[in-house]
C-alpha cells in the first residue's frame, strides 16, 4: 500500500496552475515582455523579407539635389515642374511625402502654379499630418493649403507610430482628430490604384471630442529590405533629364526627402543603426504590403490571452506525466513550438501573435514545477528516512565494535585458543597467560596481524583502544583460521550523519545512499536466507498469484524463478500433483479464513510436507500465502523399507522357524510319526532361515561401508573366488562355468563385497538355468574401465520386470509360480555394492533366452 505521507498535497497542482495563469495575465496586461516580442518580430521579418513592388519608383530629395538646386525649402514652382514632367512621362500615380501646410510668403504665385500642375495631372496625392501646433497644446490636423487640397486627388496622413524601443514597425490605416478619420498615405495610394480596397476610408464619428486622436486598423509592415531596396532616383537628375522618362511610365512615383539633414528618417527592423529608412521608403513598403495583401494584423487581445493561456496549460498538464530527465527537453520543445506557431501564423496568415508571454510562462513553469517536485521529493526523503531509521540495521560480517568484548568472547568459544588477551586502554579485561603476548608490538587498527601460532588486532572505538590477541600452542589449520579472521569486517560503519555537506540535497543523497545500502544488506540477507534453506518456498498475493519463489521451488516446478512470478500458485502446483483437491482446500483455508495448516503431498515423485500459513506484511495489507515445502522422500523411503523389513521378518524369516516348531511339536505329541527324511526337512528350513538372515546382514553391511575402508585388490581373483564358492552348486546341476580372463585387473574397493556380488550373480545364474548349460564370465578391459559380464542360458526375465530386478524383497512372478523360493535380497545386495563403489550395472534379458548382467568398473589398473 502506498505511503500516504509521501503523496503530493491535493492543493499543490491547482495552486501552481493558478500561479502560472496569474503571471501570464500580468505579463500580457503589463506588456512586460513587449521588447522581447519586438525582437522576435524583427527576427521573423528579417528571415522572410516581403517581395518588392516593381511598379513603385522613388524620387529622393537627397544631398546631391540640395547641393544642385539649393537650400531647402525649394520654391513650389520647382515641384510644379516635376509634376508636369511626370505627367508627360505618363506616371500612373504621383505621391508627395512633403507637407505644404503654409503658403509661400516669398513667392505667392508658386502656390497657384503648383495647384495648377497638380490639377492638370489629376493623379497627385498629398500628405497631411496630425501633431500639436505648439508644445503642450492639443492635437491638430496639419493639412495642405486649401488650393492644394482642392487640386489633389486624395489626402493621406503620414503619421508613424514608434514602438517602445523607438523603432517603427507599422502604421494606422485610419487616423485623425475628433470626427475626421484620414487614411494613411499608403492606404490612400492603394485605394486609388485598386478601388476594391475599401477599408481605411474616411469615416465620420460625431460622438468623438474634437481634440481626441482616433486611430484604428493598425497594421505591421513586412519590409522588403534595407535602404535602397526600391529603385530610387535623385530629384536633381530627374529635373535635369538624366533619368529616362520610360522609367516612370505607368509607375507609382513617391517624392520625398532622403537627405539626413532634412530629418525625415525612420528606424525600422530592416534598417541598420546608421542607415534608417527615409519616410518615403517607409511609405513605399507600406503601400506594397497593402497591395500584396501582406500587411500583418496583430492578433486581437482576447485571442492573445486565450492562446497564451492555452500554451501555458500544456506544461501544466504535461510535466506531471514526464520523468524528471524529460522535463527540460519538453520545455525546449514547447518553447520551439510556440515560436514556430507564431512564425507560421505570421508567414502564412499575416497575423502576428506575440509569443514571448507564453514562452516566459513555459520557462517559468519549469523552475516552478522543479521546485514543487523538489519539495515533494525532499518531504518524501525526510519521511522515508525517518521510517528507515526505525528499522533494525543488519550488517552481515560487519562486527559491532561497540560490543567488542562480546565479539572477543564469541571468538574464544569458536576458535578455542590456548592463550588469549583482551585489553581496553591498556587495562587488561580478560586474559590467560598474558605474558606470552608481551613481545607483540605492532598493533594495526582494524587489521589482523598473524604469525605462525598467534593473531592480534587493535580496534579504535570512539575514545577506546581495544586490543585482542589469540595464541595456539598445538599445530592447527592456520590458513583457515587466518582467512576466517581476515574476512571479519571490523571497519567503523558509516553511520547516518557521519559526513555532512554544506548543500542540503547532498546531505539527502548521502542519507538515501546509506539507507539504500542498509536495505540492500537486508535484502541480500533475506534472499540468501531463502535460497539456502532446505525447503522450497513460494509466496503469493491475496488472490494466489506467485510473487516470490526461491530457486529450489522453481527447480521442483521445472521453471525459472522469474517466469513463476505472476503465475497462479494453484495452477502451477496442480500440474505436478494428482492431489490437487487437497492442495486447493489447504490454500483456500489460508487465503479465505486466515487458517494455517499442514498437509502431505506428492509432487513430481517427491514426498513433501507442505506448511501453508498467512503471509502478512503489515496491518494495512491483505494477507497473502506462504507455502513452505519440505522434501520427506528419504523419510518416506525409510518408512517403506522399515515396513518391508517388518514384513520380511514376520513372513520370510519367521515362516521356516514356525514350520520347524510345528514339526517338533508334532513329534512330541505323537501327531507326526518319525521318518528318516524328517530331519532333512527340519535342516532345510533351518538353512533357509540362516540364509535369509545372512543375506539381510550382508545388505546391511554393504549399506554401511564407506570409502575409508576401500583398498586395492585383483578383480580377477575376486571373480575366481566367487566361482569356487559356487562350483559345487553348479556341478550338482551339471552346469559349466566358463571364465574368459587370465590377466589381473586392480581396483580400489572392498574385495569381500565384490566377491559376494559376483557370488550372488553366479548363484542366481545356476539357480535359474536348466541343467547341462553353461555360464559365461567375460572380461573386457581398456584404459578407462573394465566390463565384467555374467551370462546364463536360463529362463530369462520378462520385459515388464526388468526395471524392478534390483528392488529389495522383489521376486519374479515366474519364479514364484514355479516354486523357486528367494527373499529378493540377492540382486538388491548387488545394487547397494555397485552404488557404494561407483560401478555401473546393467542387465539384458529375454524370456527363455537367458540373462546377462554387466558390471563396469571405472579407474582400474592392469599393474598393481
Amino acid at each position: 500500500m502506498q505511503n500516504e505521507l509521501s503523496d503530493p498535497r491535493p492543493y499543490e497542482q491547482p495552486l501552481l496552475t493558478l500561479t502560472l495563469l496569474l503571471v501570464c495575465v500580468l505579463l500580457v496586461y503589463s506588456k512586460a515582455a513587449q521588447r522581447l516580442d519586438l525582437l522576435a518580430y524583427d527576427a521573423a521579418i528579417q528571415a522572410t523579407p516581403a517581395p518588392v513592388q516593381n511598379d513603385v519608383v522613388i524620387i529622393a530629395i537627397d544631398e546631391k539635389s540640395l547641393n544642385g538646386i539649393g537650400q531647402w525649402p525649394w520654391r513650389r514652382a520647382i515641384h510644379a515642374q516635376l509634376v508636369d514632367k511626370l505627367n508627360r512621362y505618363n506616371a500612373s500615380l504621383i505621391t508627395f511625402d512633403i507637407l505644404f501646410s503654409e503658403r509661400d510668403a516669398n513667392y505667392p504665385d508658386d502656390d497657384r502654379i503648383l495647384a495648377s500642375a497638380i490639377r492638370s495631372a489629376s493623379n497627385v496625392i498629398l500628405p497631411m499630418h496630425i501633431h500639436p501646433l505648439n508644445y503642450g497644446s492639443s492635437l491638430a490636423e496639419i493639412l495642405p493649403i486649401p488650393e492644394l487640397i482642392d487640386a489633389a486627388r486624395a489626402l493621406g496622413h503620414v503619421h508613424v507610430e514608434l514602438d517602445q524601443d523607438g523603432i517603427a514597425r507599422g502604421i494606422f490605416l485610419n487616423s485623425g482628430v475628433g470626427s475626421d478619420h484620414w487614411p494613411s498615405l499608403s492606404m490612400a495610394m492603394a485605394s486609388q490604384v485598386n478601388p476594391m480596397i475599401r477599408y481605411g476610408q474616411v469615416q465620420q464619428n460625431t460622438q468623438t471630442a474634437p481634440y481626441i486622436s482616433v486611430q484604428s486598423e493598425y497594421r505591421l509592415i513586412p519590409f522588403a529590405g534595407p535602404r535602397g531596396t526600391y529603385p530610387t532616383y535623385s530629384y536633381l537628375d530627374v529635373m535635369a533629364d538624366k533619368v529616362p522618362g520610360e522609367i516612370f511610365r505607368d509607375k507609382i512615383v513617391l517624392i520625398g526627402a532622403a537627405a539626413v539633414g532634412l530629418g525625415d528618417t525612420i528606424p525600422t527592423p530592416v534598417s541598420h543603426r546608421d542607415t534608417p529608412l527615409s519616410g518615403v521608403e517607409f511609405h513605399a513598403n507600406a503601400f506594397a504590403s497593402i497591395m500584396d495583401n501582406h500587411a500583418i494584423k496583430p492578433v486581437e487581445s482576447i485571442w492573445e490571452y486565450l492562446l497564451t493561456f492555452a500554451f501555458i496549460m500544456i506544461p501544466i498538464l504535461l510535466f506531471p506525466r514526464l520523468g524528471p530527465t524529460n522535463v527540460m527537453p519538453a520545455t525546449i520543445l514547447l518553447v520551439s513550438m510556440v515560436s514556430g506557431f507564431s512564425y507560421i501564423l505570421l508567414r502564412y496568415d499575416q497575423t502576428w501573435f506575440p509569443p514571448m508571454n507564453a514562452v516566459l510562462g513555459i520557462l517559468l513553469a519549469y523552475p516552478l514545477w522543479s521546485w514543487q517536485r523538489m519539495r515533494h521529493l525532499n518531504r518524501f526523503f525526510s519521511q522515508e528516512l525517518e521510517r528507515l531509521g526505525d528499522e533494525p540495521d543488519l550488517g552481515f560480517r560487519k562486527i559491532d565494535q561497540d560490543n567488542s568484548e562480546r565479539t572477543f568472547l564469541s571468538l574464544l568459544a569458536l576458535l578455542k585458543p590456548d592463550h588469549y588477551l583482551f585489553a581496553q586502554n591498556q587495562q587488561i579485561i580478560h586474559s590467560f597467560e598474558k605474558e606470552s603476548f608481551d613481545d607483540l608490538k605492532d598493533y594495526h587498527s582494524g587489521v589482523w596481524t598473524h604469525t605462525q601460532n598467534c593473531s592480534w588486532i587493535q580496534l579504535d572505538v570512539l575514545d577506546k583502544e581495544i586490543r585482542i590477541a589469540l595464541k595456539w600452542l598445538e599445530p592447527i589449520d592456520r590458513k583457515q583460521t587466518k582467512d576466517f579472521l581476515d574476512k571479519l569486517d571490523f571497519s567503523v560503519p558509516n553511520t547516518r550523519g557521519s559526513r555532512r555537506y554544506y548543500e542540503q540535497i547532498s546531505n539527502r543523497i548521502v542519507q538515501v545512499r546509506e539507507a539504500i545500502s542498509a536495505m540492500q544488506d537486508m535484502r541480500t540477507f533475506i534472499s540468501k536466507g531463502f535460497e539456502e534453506i532446505p525447503e522450497a518456498v513460494l509466496v503469493s498475493d491475496p488472490v494466489g498469484n506467485i510473487v516470490f519463489s526461491n530457486s529450489r521451488a522453481a527447480s521442483w516446478l521445472n521453471h525459472d524463478a522469474q517466469a513463476l512470478r505472476g503465475q497462479s500458485l494453484l495452477a502451477q502446483l496442480s500440474s505436478h500433483t494428482i492431489e490437487s483437491e487437497k492442495l486447493e482446500q489447504a490454500v483456500r483455508k489460508v487465503l479465505l479464513y486466515g487458517q494455517k495448516n499442514t498437509i502431505e503431498l506428492t509432487l513430481s515423485e517427491r514426498d513433501l510436507l507442505v506448511h501453508c500459513l498467512p503471509f502478512v506484511v503489515d496491518d494495512k495489507s491483505d494477507a497473502g500465502l506462504m507455502l513452505s515445502m519440505s522434501d520427506i522422500s528419504s523419510i518416506r523411503k525409510q518408512q517403506r523399507e522399515k515396513n518391508q523389513l517388518i514384513n520380511f521378518l514376520s513372513h520370510d524369516v519367521r515362516s521356516p522357524l514356525v514350520s520347524q516348531l510345528a514339526m517338533l511339536q508334532g513329534l512330541r505329541s505323537g501327531r507326526i510319526e518319525w521318518q528318516p527324511d524328517l530331519v532333512d526337512e527340519i535342516e532345510r528350513h533351518t538353512r533357509r532361515s540362516l540364509n535369509l538372515s545372512e543375506q539381510f546382514l550382508q545388505v546391511t553391511r554393504a549399506e554401511q561401508i564407506s570409502e575409508g575402508e576401500f583398498y586395492e585388490f585383483d578383480l580377477l581373483n575376486a571373480v575366481e573366488n566367487a566361482v569356487d564358492s559356487i562350483s559345487a552348486q553348479a556341478k550338482a546341476r551339471q552346469i559349466g562355468i566358463d571364465l574368459k580372463a587370465d590377466e589381473p585387473v586392480w581396483f580400489s574397493g572392498n574385495a569381500e563385497l565384490i566377491e559376494r556380488t559376483f557370488g550372488n550373480l553366479l548363484s542366481n545364474a545356476v539357480k535359474y538355468s536348466p541343467e547341462n548349460t553353461c555360464i559365461e564370465i567375460g572380461f573386457s578391459i581398456n584404459e578407462t574401465h573394465c566390463d565384467i559380464s555374467v551370462k546364463d542360458q536360463g529362463h530369462g526375465i520378462a520385459a515388464d520386470e526388468l526395471p524392478h530386478v534390483f528392488d529389495r524383497f522383489r521376486r519374479q512372478r515366474s519364479s514364484e509360480i514355479k516354486g523357486e523360493r528367494g527373499a529378493g535380497l540377492g540382486l538388491n545386495f548387488v545394487k547397494v555394492v555397485t552404488e557404494k563403489h561407483g560401478i555401473d550395472v546393467s542387465v539384458e534379458s529375454e524370456v527363455d533366452q537367458g540373462t546377462c548382467f554387466t558390471l563396469r568398473f571405472h579407474n582400474v589398473k592392469l599393474d598393481a
